[in-house]
């Protein structure tokens, strides 16, 4: 007479129970193997990825602090609050000098990594190496001690944030994956990420030494808007727009999605110094629809990116199929 039992989820029909035993025992050994191929990541990037604090705290990602400057006193990036910045602009027409990662904030992650878990596989998902020092402090860092693996993402804010956030689903839809093939998927969807960005106040550029007087003055009379473009690393002013800051966004994202063949799967948004205004949001919303995006991630900038784009304004991160 034939019996079924169920043992890790599988159905095993026996005659004997000396041939089940072995059977059961063989299911168990493979289980077992299985467990011991997942391999611990451990994802590092800087507080210029602007991820939001529930994406840190549910994937466990260590935050590397950038640097923001008033008044002769450091801020780390994610300190500061928001308000301080913009009134330290109003106040003296200045905007606050930024810095990135140095080598010793990558040391005291390592160390703490080291103690928690040696054994981890760490990634370091680094803001663009055109852009920042914080890719070369790093390498400075890595003392071999670890299993690290340092990529240059040659990408800024949601850009980076985009990058870190695949990196996550990969490793979640293939635990076992080795470092190497992982690194190598990470460096293809770099190729792949697509940042555009339009700034909310000229002012800042201007204050900054980014755009010229005169720049500043002929852009103001013809209500222009640079559009920024992340291109190998390079953050680059690729054309202008004209019109009202919710003309410039509409105009912005149809001629993104005209121009990348973008995963509609996902698609991150970002402001700078604070909210989306309520036309903003609605024009992104629209465009949510017309193109058909299935999920979309509203992201906020952090100080460091609005020092230098000032406040007001929006971009957008995804990645091509």
């Amino acid at each position: 007479m034939k019996k079924d039992v169920v043992t890790q989820s599988i159905i095993l029909r026996y005659n004997t129970s000396g041939q089940v035993l072995n059977l059961c025992r063989r299911v168990q050994a493979d289980y077992c193997t299985e467990r011991r191929n997942v391999v611990k990541y451990i994802i590092v990037a800087e507080s210029g990825a602007d991820l939001s604090p529930e994406m840190i705290e549910k994937y466990d990602i260590r935050v590397a602090q950038m640097h923001v400057e008033i008044d002769g006193e450091n801020y780390f990036d994610n300190y500061l609050p928001m308000d301080k910045l913009l009134g330290y602009y109003e106040r003296t027409g200045k905007v606050p000098k930024t810095a990135g990662v140095n080598p010793n904030q990558y040391e005291e992650i390592r160390n703490r990594i080291k103690e928690e878990d040696p054994d981890a596989v760490v990634l370091f998902l680094c803001y663009s190496a055109k852009l920042s020092v914080s890719y070369q402090s790093a390498v400075i860092a890595d003392d071999g001690t670890l299993n690290c693996h340092i990529v240059d993402t040659k990408n800024v804010s949601v850009g980076q944030a985009i990058i870190v956030m695949k990196t996550i689903e990969m490793i979640e839809s293939q635990p076992e994956i080795e470092p190497e093939e992982l690194v190598s998927k990470i460096e293809a969807l770099v190729e792949k990420t697509r940042f555009s960005f339009v700034p909310g106040n000229l002012d800042y550029l201007r204050a900054g030494g980014r755009v010229s007087n005169a720049q500043y003055i002929g852009a103001t009379l013809l209500k222009l808007t640079p559009l920024i473009e992340v291109i190998d690393g390079f953050m680059l002013s690729t054309k202008k727009y004209r019109g009202s800051m919710t003309v410039v966004v509409r105009n912005m994202l149809k001629e993104y999605f005209d121009k990348f063949p973008i995963d509609k799967k996902q698609t991150y948004f970002v402001s700078a110094g604070g909210d989306f205004s309520a036309s903003i949001k609605e024009e992104i919303k629209k465009v949510i629809e017309e193109q058909g995006i299935n999920f979309a991630e509203w992201m906020r900038c952090g100080c460091v990116i609005t020092s230098h784009s000032g406040p007001g304004g929006v971009g957008i991160a995804g990645v091509e199929v």
